[in-house]
């Protein structure tokens, strides 16, 4: 069995609302993509925010979502979903 994220595959999307502005926040990517060309290959765990570690035992993507208004960035924790 595989699992992937929805996310990152373009099977869901992401409408939060900026909470400085009320614009929506657009999904730039995985968290890990900004820490240097090698991250994607380092643990994931260095990349996740504490407050996303040992919350369930669902194995999570973490995105950056950011708003093209304001500049206001937050992240977003998304569960792996099974790729059949």
């Amino acid at each position: 069995m595989q699992y992937g994220c929805p996310l990152c595959n373009g099977l869901i999307q992401i409408d939060k609302i900026c909470p400085r502005c009320g614009q929506v926040m657009r999904d730039e990517g995985m968290i890990e993509d900004y820490y240097g060309p090698y991250s994607p290959y380092d643990d994931m765990d260095v990349y996740e925010p504490p407050e996303f570690r040992n919350l369930t035992d669902t194995v999570t993507c973490v995105h950056l979502l950011a708003c093209r208004n304001c500049g206001c960035d937050t992240r977003m924790a998304v569960p792996l979903a099974e790729m059949g």
